[in-house]
C-alpha cells in the first residue's frame, strides 16, 4: 500500500512563512522557518526514485549500520538524514561521452587517473556542482540552474 502523501493547502503554507501569493510570485527573498523548509524538502524526497541496494552498497557506512540494526529502513534514512548529508538514492546513468565531452576538466582528471570515469566523478563531486549527467537531464537541471541563480545559490 502507498503512503498517502499531504501537502498543508497552500494559503496555509503561505501564512506559515507570513507571505501572501503576490510575495510568493515576485523576486523577492523571504525567510522560511527552517523546520518547514525540512519538511517540505522530506516530502519531494520521498518522490524521488530509490534503490536499497545502490544505497547501502554505494555507502559503505550505511550498509554497515543496517546489517547492525541501527538503519532499519533504508529509505526513510535517505529521506530524513542521507539526502541532507548529500547521499543519492539511486544510480545516475551517466553518459561518459556527454559527460566527459561537455567538462572538459572531467576528461583530464579520468586522463589523469585521478578518477575512475565521469561517472565516478559525477558520484563524488559532480551531482553537488549542479554538473549535466546526461542529455535527458539537461532541460530539468538547466530550469534548476535558473532558478537556484536568480535566488542567489551560493551567496553567504
Amino acid at each position: 500500500m502507498q503512503e498517502t502523501l499531504y501537502l498543508p493547502h497552500i494559503d496555509l503554507l503561505l501564512q506559515s512563512m507570513r507571505i501572501n501569493r503576490d510575495r510568493l510570485n515576485s523576486r523577492s527573498k523571504i525567510a522560511v522557518d527552517a523546520k518547514l523548509l525540512r519538511t517540505l524538502l522530506q516530502r519531494i524526497v520521498m518522490q524521488l526514485p530509490f534503490s536499497a541496494e545502490f544505497y547501502e552498497t554505494t555507502y559503505p557506512d550505511i550498509g554497515e549500520a543496517a546489517a547492525a540494526g541501527k538503519i532499519p529502513d533504508l529509505h526513510r534514512h535517505f529521506v530524513e538524514t542521507g539526502f541532507f548529508e548529500g547521499r543519492l538514492g539511486c544510480a545516475v546513468e551517466v553518459d561518459e561521452e556527454f559527460y566527459t565531452g561537455l567538462y572538459k576538466d572531467v576528461a583530464l582528471a579520468v586522463q589523469r587517473g585521478d578518477v575512475a570515469s565521469g561517472a565516478d566523478h559525477y558520484m563524488r563531486s559532480g551531482a553537488a556542482e549542479g554538473r549535466i549527467p546526461n542529455p535527458a537531464l539537461k532541460p530539468e537541471i538547466d530550469v534548476w540552474t535558473g532558478i537556484l541563480r536568480v535566488t542567489g545559490a551560493g551567496e553567504s
